[in-house]
């Protein structure tokens, strides 16, 4: 839950390096942002909510 909390925290800039909880931050062409923490990844596209998705 931890990495989670700093993956929706961090979307406010979006980093192109690792941040802190081996996160990797990156957009794409559409204006979507993503972290990629390992177990999980998250993103947010423009007008939507934030999506959260982990290997079970």
């Amino acid at each position: 839950m931890a990495v989670l909390g700093m993956v929706l925290g961090s979307f406010a800039v979006v980093q192109p390096v690792k941040a802190s909880g081996d996160c990797v931050h990156f957009s794409d062409e559409w204006g979507c942002d993503y972290a990629d923490c390992g177990e999980c990844i998250a993103w947010r596209c423009p007008g939507g909510t934030t999506q959260i998705e982990c290997d079970v």
